[in-house]
């Protein structure tokens, strides 16, 4: 029997899992960590950043740091662990050594249009370098607002310091680098009280207004121009710079995949939990060639990433729209959720508010993607349940943590299906 080519990716997220376990994110609990994901079958995704903050030594992004948590409110210091974690070691670095030594693939995860999040009383994650220079981000026609999420992806310096990033993330010797264009920039700017009455679309900075005055002789900022070309060229600025991250990538034999909505136009996921509002993402738009990254071959795959759902969902994103276009050995993802949330009065970020699926459920969710066609799929949060050690006491939904008999379930189906 040949080797099933089918990946499971075990998509870990450290602000979910490092902010709760009860002992500090040293070497030594990647090692625990490690010691269970062996024989799973199953690749290891690191969470690089989350809104514009580093879960690494980065020296071109600001770490998660002390500083990161409001000092006034009791109910936030448990947020302190991460950045324990990143005092007490390189994350990045100790996952790839733990990695190789128990046989377990690692791509890192970076989301590139998440820069800026703040919770009142609890959290200020914001890149301080980018929010000095605001015209980095995309703005509105008349050049007033600029949404503190998504970057110009036309401009030099931005993609300087984001092929930067890519860079030091590929020199620890991750086998995959992923991109998604999920995001906890859900405000376009501080949540303040009215700050989505008078939302606009984004995206008119100097890179976009000189490229179709170029082509068309027209400046948008103040004649009629056309949407869809307006679009494209925004697509094709962000198409360029994947072609350069995959070229990057590629130079040092790491595969590069894209998480995107299986969305022509939609730039982020859209949020579906009640808790959430994006009213902001139908002016966050750009066109997505996939085609285009597909046949130049700077993208080695495409996942599709959908929103956390309040409720458990079986099936994952949905490839139909990508295969509708791309060759059929193209290989794409989808992105599952293994856990729902629902409000129970836990308060942000508890997980007091969140439910898992069981064991079946997960190794449905596993088949459903196998059935599609998928060339693998990505097990997102299930790192909330089976990666963090709640020294006895029962989470939610979740129960008493770690949950091992989701490796032990993985590493039966892999022990079934490999040569």
């Amino acid at each position: 029997m040949a080797a099933d080519p089918f990946e499971i990716v075990y998509v870990f997220d450290p602000a979910a899992v490092c902010s709760h376990h009860h002992r500090t994110c040293d070497g030594s609990y990647w090692q625990w960590l490690f010691s269970m994901l062996e024989g799973t079958g199953t690749t290891f995704m690191y969470r690089v950043n989350l809104s514009g903050r580093a879960f690494y030594r980065s020296t071109h992004m600001a770490p998660f740091d002390h500083a990161t948590v409001d000092p006034s409110n009791p109910k936030a210091q448990y947020w302190h662990r991460i950045a324990d974690m990143l005092d007490a070691c390189d994350p990045l670095a100790e996952v790839v050594g733990a990695a190789r030594r128990h046989g377990v693939p690692i791509w890192a995860w970076w989301n590139w249009n998440e820069w800026q999040n703040v919770r009142r009383d609890y959290l200020d994650l914001v890149d301080r370098q980018w929010y000095d220079q605001p015209r980095r981000y995309w703005c509105t026609r008349d050049g007033s607002r600029f949404y503190c999420g998504v970057p110009d992806w036309g401009s030099p310096a931005v993609q300087q310091r984001l092929l930067a990033l890519a860079g030091e993330t590929l020199a620890y010797g991750v086998d995959g680098l992923y991109l998604s264009t999920r995001s906890h920039s859900w405000w376009a700017c501080w949540p303040t009280p009215g700050w989505d009455a008078h939302l606009e679309p984004f995206g008119f900075n100097d890179s976009v207004v000189e490229a179709y005055r170029h082509r068309h002789g027209v400046d948008i900022r103040y004649e009629d121009y056309d949407e869809d070309q307006w679009l494209r060229i925004k697509g094709e600025q962000f198409s360029t710079l994947l072609a350069r991250v995959g070229a990057q990538a590629h130079g040092v034999g790491t595969k590069f995949i894209m998480g995107i909505e299986p969305d022509r136009h939609s730039l982020m996921v859209d949020y579906e939990r009640p808790d959430v509002l994006h009213p902001a993402g139908p002016n966050l738009r750009l066109y997505k060639d996939w085609e285009r990254w597909a046949a130049e071959g700077g993208v080695d795959g495409i996942c599709a990433e959908e929103a956390c759902h309040p409720k458990l969902k079986i099936d994952g994103g949905d490839i139909g729209p990508l295969r509708q276009t791309l060759p059929s050995d193209f290989p794409l993802y989808t992105w599952a959720d293994t856990s729902a949330y629902h409000e129970r009065g836990g308060g942000p970020f508890s997980l007091v508010n969140w439910d898992r699926v069981s064991v079946p459920q997960m190794l449905e969710q596993i088949e459903a993607a196998r059935a599609a066609g998928a060339a693998g799929v990505l097990l997102h949060s299930i790192e909330m349940f089976t990666g963090w050690d709640s020294s006895g006491k029962s989470i939610g939904g979740y129960g008493v943590v770690p949950r091992t008999e989701y490796f032990d379930a993985l590493r039966r189906l892999h022990a079934a299906t490999k040569g």
